[in-house]
C-alpha cells in the first residue's frame, strides 16, 4: 500500500504526493484571473505545459499568435517558446495548470 505526503498548492486545498515521487516533475496548480488581465508576462520555461480552464475565456498567446479558449478547453504547449494567457471575457477566468518537467 503506498503512503502519501500533503503538499500544498495554489488553489487547492491539499494534494496527496506519493512518497518517493520527486514533487519537482509535475507541477500543478489552480489560479485565477480578473477580466482584462494576466497573470503574469509571457514567458518561457522547460517542459510540458498544460492549461485547462474551468471557468471564463480568454486566449493563449503562443510565439505572438493567440488562441481563443474557453471553459472546458485545454491547451498543451511547448512552454520552451513564448507564451501566456490573458483573460478577454467579463468575468474571472479560473484555470488549471499542468507543467511536466524532463
Amino acid at each position: 500500500m503506498s503512503s502519501f505526503s500533503v503538499q500544498k498548492v495554489k488553489g487547492l486545498d491539499r494534494l496527496l504526493l506519493a512518497e518517493g515521487l520527486d514533487p519537482d516533475r509535475l507541477h500543478l496548480h489552480i489560479s485565477e484571473i480578473e477580466p482584462g488581465t494576466r497573470a503574469h508576462p509571457p514567458h518561457t520555461h522547460e517542459g510540458v505545459e498544460a492549461f485547462y480552464l474551468l471557468e471564463g475565456e480568454g486566449v493563449v498567446e503562443v510565439e505572438g499568435e493567440t488562441y481563443p479558449l474557453r471553459a472546458n478547453e485545454a491547451v498543451v504547449l511547448d512552454p520552451a517558446v513564448i507564451h501566456g494567457l490573458v483573460n478577454t471575457g467579463p468575468g474571472k477566468m479560473r484555470y488549471i495548470v499542468i507543467i511536466a518537467k524532463p
